[in-house]
């Protein structure tokens, strides 16, 4: 073996020849279109033999047998392996095997890379799983051998090796490669056997293993730098220098992370993605995620009906809305049924929501691949998911389309509909087939836009300014561990990658780019609240060089003004904040009228601006909140509408025998009816909790109720027992003005004697201290005309209160002094703001 060690700065495919008895391996794609775009053309001489190293080990590793690839591997496990997968895992379904069998074709894979049969010194837990494994791997070889199959990445082994191919050339040369593997090194052993083999590696010789092919170390050279490094605390911030720095130094950007790169999404204008272009990143493809996910949410329960809150999260796609005619006044009818707190879709809906939800339940019941298929080509508008982007994004779609139907074949009519017997089950296997495959985008320089890329593509290159960003603690070197059965010491003892190999090679892929450019330009981003730091390869390079930080040349106020400048014209105009005065009108009031109630009077007493908002100008807060579960709302509901149908039919044995007695049957058959009456409003997980706990306890409190009440007033003359409903027209007003105030309400209950009145407000949340004083007021003229109590249907409890909270003087100063002003003001206290669902309007500022 021959090694050649280039020094950095130069480029290392410039030191290759042309030879036709040669082949060439580099080490990825990149380094290997840099020779060929170097080459010089002859037709009559032809071209060298180059290859990746990825490409020449698919020469190398052969095999006769039908290549299994990506989801296809699942199925097959699966398939020749489910009796057991049952017995030793208890797993029957395909989707339960789909993580276990992921890591089963890792860990052989792996095993075959390092060339050994069964890791070494493994401790008793990993001997369960290592035992399972070579349990199912003999049934499955056996399953594979009689089919003929071969699963795409275990071909690389010791017994594929074929090196028929090479023996008609006279050397190999393997360029950039830093790092081999066992079964790699055995390769090279061999083809020393038949021809020269050579190694060109940019690295100080010493910092090699040439007996093991791997670095030892890497070592800063003695080399002179032009590197300036910038301190940030956030993205927009390191955006921001790196937009101004490019104007005086046009170059290329590399990312310590690009999967957490954000730039396209900032300035999508400036930046596209810097990762390869895969279906996932499509519209198409998240149009179809989200419509599976609705499909996958229908509850089989309740006769397949779509929940609301899976719903509202298909209803973000604004694709998902366009393809079923979704408008504005949709949503809103949408959100009135969240506001009244259904929780799923009913019959009693526009016509756009029943043509989506037979949509949705159709696809559900779907059997085949077929079944998609016709679906997409008549159903589906495929033209309205066209990016520009993207060169063959439709191809590509049904290239995974025809990926799935191929797994329909292997298994056959019966074995499909074992694994998948309906369309949610089918649909996800459409999608597992979609995930990650690549498709083209059109290239950067045609679009004139930047790009940020990975940190490795940076070595390559000479006589350039790069900018290296995201460089923090956080994003490089990151997380390089390998997701594992084995320890990080279990790993090393064989021969498997580790952790801190893997940094190694990262250190030295990013000083190879550092030193390969003419001016380096380094930004990284230091956030304790996000512990975001810098990254240890930069401070080994600032101590090694003496290199300073160099001063920011952006401040926080500028950041506005470069963003304007970046957008090139669309402007962000700063928009005055209105003052937080909002005048008042008689106008504002229908007819010069206005009706009150105990909530209302609460608002306006507290708040006159969100009184105006909620009950003048009935605007809708900006951000509503609904609760997938049950609400204290919906629960409040149910139990006065259970509580006013008993009441409404028990008050003429009250009235007319003073019999207070309640059937236990009656009760629970009342309950149970407004259970169904609320069908809709209650989510199937918690009917056991709605019926075998919230059922009995209301039923016991409400036998209760009527107990005490009996103990109480049994021996009373009662003249009234009902639940009352005001009428507000039929009433004076309770302040005469240039706007006439009504005070209107619905109390819960009413009991009149000859000698008491008594008013109870039914509660299953918290009490308001002045609504019974405002209902005395309201009925009888008087906040000390009543006896006022709270029945907690929850717990039972039932509460008298003789303070006086709210007296008829102070309810009509508070409306006076209402009248009487100009505005609408804010509130005075803090408390009130915290959850008002109006502070995004009024931006009240403490």
């Amino acid at each position: 073996m021959e090694f050649k060690y280039i020094e950095y700065g130069k480029d290392i495919t410039l030191t290759l020849r042309e030879d036709m008895e040669t082949i060439y391996v580099f080490s990825d794609y990149f380094l290997k279109n840099n020779y060929k775009k170097n080459l010089k053309k002859n037709i009559f001489k032809g071209v060298p033999t180059i290859f990746t190293f990825e490409e020449f080990k698919e020469k190398i590793f052969e095999t006769e047998k039908v290549i299994l690839r990506e989801a296809k591997r699942f199925i097959s496990f699966y398939n020749g392996n489910k009796e057991l997968l049952k017995e030793l895992l208890n797993m029957d379904s395909y989707y339960d095997i789909i993580d276990y069998g992921d890591s089963f074709f890792k860990y052989y894979k792996e095993m075959n890379e390092a060339m050994i049969g069964r890791i070494k010194n493994p401790q008793p837990w990993q001997m369960k799983y290592i035992e399972n494994f070579e349990v199912l791997k003999k049934n499955y070889d056996e399953y594979l051998r009689h089919r003929n199959h071969e699963l795409m990445d275990w071909i690389p082994r010791k017994e594929n090796i074929k090196l028929d191919f090479v023996k008609k050339y006279k050397k190999i040369i393997f360029i950039d490669i830093m790092d081999f593997k066992p079964l790699e090194k055995e390769v090279i052993k061999r083809l020393e056997k038949i021809l020269d083999v050579e190694f060109i590696l940019q690295i100080s010789p010493e910092d090699y293993d040439q007996e093991n092919l791997t670095i030892k170390n890497v070592n800063l050279p003695k080399i002179n730098l032009d590197v300036e490094v910038y301190e940030v605390k956030e993205e927009m911030e390191e955006l921001m220098i790196l937009e101004l720095l490019k104007e005086n130094n046009p170059g290329e950007i590399f990312v310590g992370d690009i999967t957490k790169n954000n730039y396209h999404k900032i300035l999508p204008g400036v930046y596209v993605p810097g990762t390869k272009a895969v279906l996932n990143d499509t519209i198409l493809y998240k149009f179809l995620k989200t419509q599976y996910d609705l499909v996958a949410s229908l509850e089989g329960r309740l006769k397949n009906k779509i929940p609301l809150f899976s719903l509202r999260d298909a209803l973000e796609n604004i694709e998902f809305r366009n393809v079923y005619g979704i408008t504005e006044e949709n949503m809103e009818e949408f959100y009135n049924l969240l506001e009244n707190d259904y929780k799923y879709l009913n019959g009693e809906v526009s016509e756009n929501f029943l043509n989506l939800d037979r949509e949705i339940k159709n696809i559900g019941r779907f059997e085949r691949v077929d079944d998609f298929v016709e679906y997409f080509k008549n159903n589906l508008d495929l033209n309205k998911f066209y990016e520009g982007e993207y060169k063959n994004l439709f191809e590509k779609f049904y290239e995974a389309i025809t990926l799935a139907k191929t797994s329909e074949y292997m298994l056959g009519e019966d074995g499909f509909k074992k694994c998948f017997s309906n369309g949610v089950e089918i649909y996800k296997l459409i999608l597992q087939y979609m995930n990650n495959i690549e498709i083209d985008r059109i290239d950067a320089m045609e679009t004139k836009i930047s790009v940020a890329r990975e940190i490795q593509m940076a070595r390559g290159r000479t006589s350039r300014t790069f900018y290296f960003t995201g460089l923090s603690s956080k994003n490089f070197p990151g997380n390089l561990g390998v997701k594992s059965l084995f320890s990080e010491a279990q790993r090393e003892e064989n021969n498997l990658i580790t952790k801190d190999k893997n940094r190694e090679l990262l250190k030295h892929r990013f000083y190879q780019g550092l030193f390969n450019c003419r001016k380096a330009i380094i930004i990284y981003r230091k956030n304790e609240g996000k512990g975001e730091d810098i990254s240890p390869f930069v401070t080994e390079l600032m101590e090694t060089y003496g290199i300073k930080l160099s001063k920011n040349p952006v401040k926080d106020e500028d950041i506005l003004e470069n963003l304007r400048e970046m957008f090139k014209g669309n402007s962000l105009k700063e928009e005055n904040l209105p003052e937080d005065i909002l005048e008042k009108e008689i106008k504002d009031f229908k007819n010069g009228q206005c009706r009150i109630g105990a909530y209302d009077y609460e608002t306006l007493e507290g708040c006159p601006y969100k009184f105006y908002m909620s009950k003048l100008a009935e605007i809708n807060p900006l951000i509503r909140e609904w609760s997938p579960n049950i609400s204290m709302k919906y629960l409040g509901i149910y139990v006065h509408s259970v509580l006013e149908e008993i009441i409404k039919n028990t008050w003429k044995d009250i009235v007319s025998k003073n019999n207070f007695y309640l059937s236990e049957d009656y009760v629970e058959e009342v309950l149970l009816k407004h259970f169904s009456f609320g069908r809709d409003k209650i989510p199937v997980f918690l009917d056991n909790y709605f019926k075998e706990i919230l059922i009995p306890r209301f039923k016991g409190n409400i036998l209760a109720l009527y107990r005490d009440l009996g103990k109480i007033y049994g021996d009373r003359k009662i003249r009234r027992f009902e639940s009352e409903k005001v009428n507000w027209e039929n009433r004076s007003p309770i302040i005469e003005d240039e706007i006439n105030f009504y005070i209107t309400g619905r109390v819960d209950f009413i009991l009149e004697s000859l000698q008491e009145n008594l008013i109870l407000d039914f509660k299953t949340g918290k009490k308001q201290d002045k609504q019974l004083d405002f209902y005395s007021i309201l009925l009888y003229g008087d906040e000390t005309k009543a006896t006022k109590g709270i029945y907690n249907v929850f717990s039972g409890d039932l509460e008298f209160s003789d303070r006086i909270v709210l007296t008829k003087d102070e309810l009509k100063n508070t409306i006076m002094n209402f009248i009487g002003r100009k505005d609408y003001p804010l509130s005075e206290t803090k408390g009130i703001c915290t959850y008002c669902e109006y502070k995004n309007i009024c931006r009240r500022k403490f």
